[in-house]
């Protein structure tokens, strides 16, 4: 299986495994998601820790 990178959208800095993360997404029409990574890249904003704190 090959991995998804996700990237901050603010500083376009790659997410790190295990690190916190912020999004910003619209709730799924469907309950169940098979791949939360790929959701989470294609529909939402992602914002690291840092710049998450700035924009607060």
């Amino acid at each position: 299986m090959f991995k998804r990178k996700l990237y901050c959208t603010n500083c376009n800095r790659e997410i790190e495994d295990d690190e916190e993360i912020y999004a910003k997404m619209k709730v799924p029409k469907h309950s169940i998601m098979v791949e939360i990574k790929a959701y989470l890249k294609k529909k939402s904003e992602i914002f690291c820790t840092a710049c998450f704190e700035q924009i607060k």
